[in-house]
């Protein structure tokens, strides 16, 4: 009786530890305690075991100290029952040894996550629940007992915790789901029930697995439930009651029905899984709008977000993608820090390579805990044991989605560039994967850092954290069995470290020195070779895939698997080493492919017959013939497809009919192509298939990547045919047909334009891949006749091609800029033959090719630009590394504003999109520029028969004329010899201390190979700067300032060497326009019809007005004779002597020939009439570098040093600055000019915050204080204060030591709304640091992002005295202009009153817009954003006189440089 007496208060204590905690666990450790007491009299091991397990639970509930002592009691427990052998067979009893093992599962994963008796118990508490509801001695009475106390809560914890361990543990999902689906079907739970429980946790799939259901889910549902539960219509109905959930699903596999939907022609085909866009905001907005919010709802909610971000990705939609992603991760960072806690641990690492190591901060998560241990929580829902309204959330359940959101969202970086923030995402979640001990996730974010590192170029990283994940897979590989794993996804990781490990060898090969390593070679392809046999095995045959994947398993294991990499039959060093071309040594086969075809050796010819996947080598399992059979959906009649055989420049989205009048036709000839078969598994109804078509979506898109890798290994060897098939196989995997049908494969298919695309971004990559080998091998005439039809396509289809990739992967900065910079490459080869287009109002080449240049141009930064323009519309989110929530829905609601585009929706948009951004140029001159290498250098390399290893591309845009561009072939420069006796004794770095070293801040580029000069002159800059002589004697001084000035001569020549043999006559283009340029106007008019009239020459009216206003004689205008013939104005210049004659060109001296003597006669006059002054007045210019050049200083060229320059990363973030000033401006109710203007003395000054700038100091104080500016002296000031200056004065001031990030680091300057100008005059403020293919890094980008209107700062390290100088000249001239700027420029007040008249802003492209004169229009009209260019000087009008101030004009004057835009200078009323 006291017995039954205890226990009855042990269940009121219970239900009261909600209310009283401490109470409840103290009275309940009384009880237990006597009660234990009692059965060790009786000897009841049994008894005493139950209670055991009970006073462990106790314990659980109250925290992470007590769990140690939880899982002794727990240990006890099983091994009091295990010791009673005699009563194993009582089926209560098994259940409760099998909760006593489950439950220390639970408990030891939060103490010792990396222990290995985690899954060992689990698997004795399934296998003895798994024999409690299959054996047939278990009677009525016991099972209903059991089922009385079975707690639901327990069986999702250990299902969520398995699911956490990924694919690795997919065995035992499998058993926790058949007990529950057990459990439920006696109890009579009904299947709506069961299917809603299950989905609104998304405990039907194992994390990061391609699907949120798995097929394995769904037979044991039909096992339990019947086949109808695997019906789409049913699952939808289950799901009625709640309408997030029904968007959740159909949010899951939208991307196959949007796409099916698209070419479907049959309105009874099923497309219940179909939502849009905009319905899954909304359910997101319903489910986070209720004030708190449920973690249910939130939960749910980051689901929605999270799939739809995937969605996004699949269609190349990026920046929407971002902001789904970024407030999923930002909901699941709320939950995620309710269920752990956790402590952030800061450090400085250093990395890179030898002797380019980098210090940069980094965050690792330590003592991560459960905030509420597990095992509590069971306890706590045990008194609700199957109330399945009241879903339970696990800890496990969270950190799975805060983990996959992680991941996420540094995926989505890394696409966009934005490469800090990537790998700052990677590693948090690779330090939290580790520390718990989950190997899915840990190999997954390797991966993800590894490719990462290697587009950073630092090799030894990549390749230490892609081992890493590759040794992890083959840990398990030894130690589980296929039969263990989820084999899919298994498989697919294998297959993507061994796609990334592949492009690393690439990486090797491409970084060489013009050579090839031909086993490097064989190795990438090899490890492509296993990764693509893998997939293929898995290849969808069947919506019966779970037999399916059975028997393709023991056949994989059948596979020889050496170092990690199962040997398949088509592995290109087995072909070599069977017909002995690659000799038994290690050592590395080379061959040279700088010059072309002549130097390739015999090995190349190994790869040449290669087919990736041979009929021979796919077995016919029982299962593939059983599939062959049974599946409807792959074998039956498919709908017919929507795609024509139309031109590429038009979207279909309607079916085309046939000749024959049957009806709808499809160019797949019955192929199967991708939408057929989606159009069938719509058709179909079958859950099953959507999972598979998913399945399949992650297969193509890895098989996408390693059959272009494949193809680059053998187009290095220039085995033409061999890599047409290779981009056929290609073809085939995105369309959908089998590879072994290439014949019936139409080239037509890649180039068609469908809405609804699902692999947007690998499509791209193939369009871009093909494109340029087949235009490197164009001029190959013999060879292209010899070769398959795809050798057979003309340089117009390629363009096509080009420009649908450019649409599809605009939102891809990398990806888009090579396909930018190659269809600029591709529409100048074109303009010296035939045009593409006959039509009169076509945009002609120079058009294309010059829009297509500067789009290549800052392309991340564009993006970067457009995304922080719209994050500060929103509340900033929460990364989880500062430990701050958000709890508003502010975040969500912004993301339903419209983002920016960079590029039109479709490619027959694109004529009237490139038409619209020419209107919309400022009214100055813009000068983008690149120097090609690498890839783009070998291709024009062959097509123009050259062994120039650099190009230079440069395109001139000016709102007043037609855009020039110039291709132009660079020879490399050398430095000349110089007199020892001028240089000192030895070199500088040989007499100096060596403590310090110089850390190149880009790496290495393609300059590094044409100027090696220009590094080393900054290198000995630093380190003379830096290494002052530490005995200050006359002699040491002396010695010291002759290296300086040698240093400074050094840098004049090499400056104006670079200009001399790099553009010669062509710097005119780098000049803005004459200002008050009537008598200018009236020559060039009267020049043009002469030339017409006189000659017959249809000149270029823009490369003669250059002529006009910058030649000085008419022996420079002479070299331009020969090119007026250009009405394109696309211009390559003649090739070095050293170069044979390309076959389509006509020398100079032809094309010379051509025009008449009185041509010349007529210019060179013109000229001498003109009689243009080296100090005339001229427009500005802003210059828009590619990184690849930004470091050199093009502003003091000879012919620009004098000049007003800025500098910008892109066209784009002129307009965004100009915008954005604009719009500050008319916010504050005043007239808004086209430039910004800032009053020089509403400015904030930093003064030596560091302290030992004494020098500065005593020449600046005064003077600030003299002219009453706000700021600091001496000491670092707070970093809100030194934001709240940058948004409230026009002007931040900055001396001190480099950029001032130490005192406001790059990301809090981007969160500003606004941003004064800076003025930076610290060593390298103004440098930017390149990462490989990622975007630049630095403050002036943070301040342009910011909104800063123009930045000051400096290229490279400077010395205190003579950088001081340069300041106080720079302040000086702000200050007299200012004292000048009361007048008012009435043209520019009239022109500002006709444009606001005209609505320019918002109407630039309506009916109503007014039609400006003939010589704006670009080609039809021009609406040019005006402009000051009358009587103001402005801010970058002042460096040339500035740089004399030095005493090093080159060595210091050089280092600054302006960015921004033109900024003019204004006196306020108020001061």
């Amino acid at each position: 009786m006291l017995a039954i007496i205890s226990e009855q208060e042990l269940l009121a204590y219970k239900e009261m530890s909600s209310w009283c905690p401490d109470l409840c666990k103290r009275m309940n450790m009384r009880i237990t305690d006597v009660l234990l007491e009692k059965a060790d009299l009786q000897d009841n091991v049994l008894q005493k075991a139950r209670l055991l397990i009970e006073r462990g639970k106790t314990l659980g509930v109250h925290g992470i100290v007590s769990l140690n002592e939880c899982i002794e009691l727990l240990s006890r427990a099983a091994s009091e029952k295990t010791a009673a052998g005699s009563f194993s067979h009582v089926v209560l009893e098994r259940h409760q040894l099998a909760t006593a093992y489950c439950l220390r599962a639970l408990c030891i994963q939060e103490v010792d996550p990396k222990s290995k008796g985690i899954l060992q118990d689990i698997t004795v508490s399934l296998n003895l629940w798994s024999g409690i509801f299959t054996s047939d001695d278990c009677s009525a009475d016991e099972l209903s007992r059991v089922l009385t106390e079975v707690s639901l809560t327990l069986f999702s914890c250990t299902l969520d915790l398995l699911a956490l361990k990924g694919c690795f543990a997919f065995h035992l999902e499998i058993e926790v789901w058949k007990i529950i689906m057990k459990v439920f079907r006696c109890k009579n739970i009904p299947l709506e029930n069961c299917v809603s429980y299950f989905w609104e946790c998304r405990r039907m799939s194992h994390a990061l697995c391609t699907s949120p259901i798995s097929n394995a889910f769904i037979k044991i549902m039909s096992e339990h439930f019947g086949e109808h539960s695997a019906s789409v219509d049913y699952w939808i109905s289950c799901l009625k009651g709640s309408q997030p959930l029904i968007v959740g699903l159909q949010n899951s596999f939208s991307f196959i029905c949007s796409a099916s939907s698209q070419g479907s022609s049959n309105p009874e085909i099923s497309l219940q899984l179909d939502t849009a866009v905009g319905e899954v905001k909304e359910a997101v907005l319903e489910l986070v709008s209720s004030v708190p919010v449920h973690s249910r709802s939130t939960f749910t909610a980051g689901h929605l977000l999270y799939d739809l971000s995937e969605r996004l990705i699949s269609s190349g939609c990026l920046h929407e993608a971002l902001l789904s992603a970024k407030e999923s991760h930002r909901l699941r960072t709320k939950l995620f820090q309710e269920k752990f806690t956790y402590s952030i641990e800061q450090r400085a690492e250093k990395y890179g390579e030898v002797a380019e190591l980098t210090q940069k901060n980094k965050y690792s998560v330590r003592d991560l805990q459960v905030s509420r241990s597990v095992v509590g929580e069971v306890w706590t829902f045990e008194l609700s044991t199957f109330n399945l309204e009241d879903t339970h959330i696990s800890p496990w359940n969270v950190l799975q989605g805060y983990l996959e959101s992680t991941l996420q969202v540094g995926t989505i970086y890394e696409l966009i560039g934005n490469v800090t923030e990537a790998e700052t995402f990677f590693l948090w979640g690779k330090d939290i994967s580790w520390s718990q001990d989950l190997t899915h996730f840990t190999v997954t974010f390797s991966s993800a850092l590894g490719k990462l590192y290697c587009k950073k170029r630092l090799w030894n990283l990549a390749d230490r954290e892609l081992q890493s994940a590759k040794q992890i897979v083959m840990d398990w590989n030894k130690e589980r069995s296929m039969s263990s794993t989820c084999s899919r996804c298994c498989w697919l990781l294998e297959a993507g470290i061994e796609l990334q490990l592949g492009n690393l060898i690439r990486s090797e090969v491409d970084r060489t020195t013009r050579l090839i390593c031909m086993n490097k070679l064989s190795k990438a392809e090899k490890l492509f070779r296993s990764a693509l046999d893998k997939l293929n095995h898995f290849e969808w045959k069947s919506s019966d895939v779970h037999e399916e994947e059975k028997e393709e398993s023991s056949n994989l294991k059948k596979m020889n698997y050496v170092d990690g990499v199962y040997q398949g039959t088509n592995t290109v060093v087995n072909q070599l080493a069977a017909r002995k071309i690659l000799p038994a040594s290690k050592q590395d086969v080379k061959i040279e492919i700088a010059k072309g075809r002549k130097a390739k050796t015999v090995a190349k010819s190994s790869l040449k017959e290669h087919c990736i996947i041979s009929d021979a080598n796919k077995r016919v399992t029982r299962s593939r013939y059983r599939s062959s059979k049974q599946s409807a959906v792959l074998s039956g009649d498919a709908e017919a497809c929507p795609v024509t055989s139309s031109s590429a420049n038009q979207t279909d989205s309607l079916p085309q009919q046939d000749n024959s009048g049957n009806g709808v036709s499809c160019i797949c000839n019955n192929m199967k192509c991708w939408r057929c078969l989606l159009t069938n598994v719509a058709k179909s109804g079958l859950l099953n298939n959507y999972i598979n078509m998913r399945w399949e979506l992650f297969r193509r898109r890895i098989s996408t990547g390693l059959l272009i890798g494949i193809g680059k290994c053998i187009g290095n060897l220039d085995e033409v045919h061999t890599t047409h098939k290779i981009f056929l196989q290609s073809i085939s995997n995105l369309a959908g047909g089998s590879n072994n049908e290439l014949s019936h494969v139409s080239v037509d298919l890649i180039g068609k334009e469908f809405s609804g695309e699902m692999l947007a971004i690998e499509r791209a990559v193939v369009l871009y891949s093909m494109s340029w080998f087949l235009l490197k091998s164009y001029r190959r005439q013999s060879e292209r006749n010899k070769c398959c039809h795809l050798a057979q396509i003309q340089l117009q289809q390629v363009v096509s091609w080009l420009k649908l990739a450019f649409v599809l992967c605009h939102e891809v900065p990398a990806l888009a800029q090579k396909v930018a910079r190659l269809l600029a490459v591709t529409y100048i080869i074109s303009a010296s033959s035939e045009p593409f287009s006959s039509s009169r109002n076509a945009l002609s080449e120079n058009y294309w090719a010059s829009y297509f240049h500067q789009a290549s141009i800052g392309s991340h930064l564009n993006h970067q630009f457009s995304l922080h323009i719209i994050q500060k519309e929103k509340v900033q989110d929460n990364v989880g590394l500062q430990g701050s929530t958000v709890t508003d829905s502010t975040s969500i609601k912004a993301e339903m504003f419209s983002l920016p585009r960079l590029a039109p929706e479709s490619v027959k948009d694109l004529e009237d999109w490139v038409r619209r951004f020419f209107k919309s140029l400022p009214c100055t001159t813009i000068i983008c520029i690149s120097v090609l290498g690498d890839a783009d250098s070998s291709l024009l390399q062959e097509l123009f028969s050259s062994s120039a290893r650099a190009w230079l591309l440069l395109s001139r845009l000016n709102s007043e004329d037609q855009p020039i561009i110039l291709l132009k072939p660079l020879d490399p420069i050398l430095e000349d010899a110089v007199d020892d006796g001028t240089l000192g004794s030895g070199k500088l770095s040989d007499v100096t201390c060596s403590g310090k070293h110089w850390h190149c801040p880009w790496g290495s580029t393609v300059i590094d190979d044409v100027i090696p000069t220009y590094k080393e002159i900054l290198e000995e800059n630093y380190l003379s700067s830096s290494n002052y002589p530490l005995e200050d004697t006359k002699e040491n001084r002396l010695s010291w300032w002759k290296r300086r000035k040698n240093l400074d001569l050094r840098l004049n020549k090499l400056l104006r060497k670079l200009e001399d043999l790099w553009l010669g006559p062509w710097k005119y283009l780098l000049l803005g326009g004459l200002i008050n340029s009537s008598h200018l106007d009236s020559l060039h008019r009267k020049l043009m019809r002469d030339l017409k009239s006189k000659c017959k020459v249809d000149a270029s009216e823009a490369l003669v007005r250059v002529i006009l206003g910058g030649a000085k004689s008419a022996s420079e205008a002479e070299t331009f004779i020969p090119e007026l013939h250009s009405k394109r104005s696309c211009h390559i210049c003649c090739i070095t002597q050293h170069d044979e004659a390309r076959p389509d060109r006509t020398s100079t001296s032809d094309r010379a020939d051509k025009l008449s003597s009185l041509a010349s006669q007529l210019v060179q006059q013109a000229i001498s009439e003109l009689e243009v002054e080296d100090d005339a007045h001229r427009e500005p210019t802003i210059l828009v570098l590619d990184c690849e050049v930004q470091m050199l200083p093009w502003e003091n060229f000879p012919i620009l040093r004098s000049q007003e320059v800025y500098r910008m990363p892109s066209v784009g973030s002129i307009s965004v600055t100009i915008d954005r000033s604009r719009n500050r401006r008319e916010h504050v109710g005043k007239v808004a000019a086209a430039f910004p203007f800032i009053d020089p003395l509403d400015a904030f000054f930093l003064l030596n915050p560091g302290g030992d700038l004494r020098s500065t100091q005593i020449e600046f104080e005064n003077w600030f204080r003299d002219h009453k500016l706000e700021g600091k002296v001496g000491s670092p000031p707070a970093t809100e204060e030194l934001a709240r200056a940058l948004q409230q004065h026009d002007l931040f001031i900055y001396f001190g030591h480099g950029s001032g990030a130490q005192y406001i680091p790059r990301h809090e300057v981007q969160k500003l709304e606004t941003c004064a100008a800076t003025f930076l005059m610290g060593c390298s403020s103004g440098a930017l640091s390149l990462h490989g293919s990622y975007a630049p890094e630095g403050m002036p980008l943070a301040y342009l992002a910011a909104g800063s209107p123009v930045i000051v700062a400096n290229l490279w390290e400077v010395t205190d005295k003579d950088i001081d100088r340069f300041g106080k000249a720079m302040l000086d001239a702000w200050l007299e202009e200012r004292s000048n700027a009361t007048r008012i420029c009435t043209q520019c007040d009239s022109l500002t009153k006709e444009f606001e008249a005209m609505d320019l802003r918002n109407n630039c492209t309506g009916k109503n817009s007014k039609k400006l004169p003939k010589k704006q229009q670009a080609p039809e009209s021009q609406d040019c954003i005006h402009c000051c260019n009358h009587s103001r000087a402005r801010i970058g009008s002042f460096m040339g006189q500035a740089r004399k101030a030095c005493m090093l004009p080159f060595l210091i004057g050089a280092a600054p440089v302006c960015y921004g835009v033109p900024t003019g200078i204004k006196r306020k009323k108020d001061l």
